[in-house]
């Protein structure tokens, strides 16, 4: 069958598309983990033989927002002091807004403020990977080792950020009232101008490398069940600057390391039918930059594959939840929660040989301290 083709041609088998990451993470609200989760049409593919292998993978993304700890649109709290110097208020002196008394008293008498920001944050990549495996050749254990390396690319990274919110009230309010409404008028206009500016910052366009990941994989198959277990490294290749107070996004995810581990199994029910589950543990070091370090997590995997005439189609569900809390962060422990629902559709490529095309979506139906949205991918992969 055509079918069984395509998936001796993907080499991977069962789960090395695990290494495909780029994901939706706690240091920017994502974390190190595949957006595409790590199941598609490959569960039904044959143990690979020997040798090279390389997939190319595109995946569009749009990022419709980010979601609080209570799973609504991201508010965030904005208060500090409000303590003028007499340049500061030089302008509304000079322009005869204030006597030179009332900015005296509001330079020794400094208020404190306290306001909610609302966050609309839009953003679209177009991410290609890289991933150049090779499956060794010596029997370990009844199974076969695979070392990959993945490289992602993103062609475009565009992001469009408003921070908005009405200006809160200084307290204690100053006496008399007129000097009250005076101060006020000044900070709102040096409040709303700090937002706008915010806004601005984290409004950008860029290209970029991202993280590279490095894995070795150990694959066995066993009449109807195919295991696969492994671990990833993802270093901080990508482009990244730490920019302190501001909500402007980097390809990279950070000066830090993640180590992934991952256990994944296949089970062939029917001729027609195969369904495969995995469960992931990530591991984040210390950003050596910001000194934040996300908090740990896992990710469950769930798939059902069905042979067709035209290819394999089935489902895919991935849940993504960080178990530890962030440490050294602004908005404190902030654990990920998300849940993404989607399908795959896998085909041969006979032109090219061994070779076959899985085009997958998915959309977060379910999202905390994260980014939240859906994505379309295309990946071709080749044995060699």
């Amino acid at each position: 069958m055509k079918t069984q083709a395509l998936l001796r041609a993907s080499c991977t088998a069962v789960f090395v598309l695990a290494t495909a990451s780029e994901a939706l993470a706690a240091e920017g609200f994502k974390l190190r983990f595949p957006v595409s989760g790590t199941l598609g049409g490959e569960i039904v593919a044959p143990m690979p033989n020997d040798g090279w292998f390389g997939s190319m993978v595109v995946t569009d993304i749009n990022v419709t927002g980010v979601s609080g700890g209570d799973g609504n649109v991201l508010q965030l709290t904005n208060a500090g002091t409000f303590a003028p110097t007499a340049a500061d208020l030089a302008p509304a002196v000079a322009a005869g807004k204030l006597t030179q008394a009332a900015a005296n008293a509001l330079i020794a008498s400094p208020a404190t403020y306290s306001g909610t920001v609302d966050t609309s944050i839009k953003m679209h990549q177009t991410i290609t990977n890289l991933l150049i495996g090779n499956v060794l050749g010596k029997d370990i254990n009844g199974g076969k080792l695979v070392l990959t390396v993945n490289i992602p690319y993103a062609a475009t990274y565009s992001s469009d950020v408003k921070l908005t919110g009405t200006s809160p009230a200084l307290t204690p309010a100053y006496q008399p009232p007129a000097l009250n409404a005076a101060a006020n008028s000044i900070f709102s206009t040096g409040y709303q101008s700090k937002l706008a500016a915010q806004s601005s910052a984290a409004t950008v366009t860029m290209s970029g490398l991202g993280d590279i990941e490095a894995s070795l994989l150990w694959e066995k198959s066993m009449d109807e069940l195919k295991v696969v277990a492994g671990v990833t490294l993802a270093m901080p290749t990508g482009d990244y600057k730490y920019t302190p107070g501001t909500l402007k996004p980097n390809i990279g995810f950070g000066n830090y390391y993640t180590l992934r581990t991952g256990l994944g199994v296949a089970y062939t029910a029917s001729e027609s039918m195969t369904v495969g589950a995995r469960a992931s543990l990530g591991f984040n070091s210390q950003n050596m930059d910001s000194y934040v370090r996300s908090g740990d997590y896992y990710g469950i995997d769930l798939a059902a594959a069905f042979r067709t005439p035209v290819g394999v189609v089935g489902p895919h569900m991935t849940m993504l939840r960080q178990y530890t809390d962030d440490t050294g962060g602004a908005l404190g422990a902030s654990r990920l929660s998300i849940t993404g629902v989607g399908f795959f559709y896998t085909v041969p490529i006979v032109a090219l040989g061994k070779a076959g095309l899985n085009i997958a979506y998915m959309k977060t139906t379910d999202t905390k301290n994260s980014l939240m949205g859906d994505f379309v991918q295309a990946r071709l992969t080749k044995a060699f």
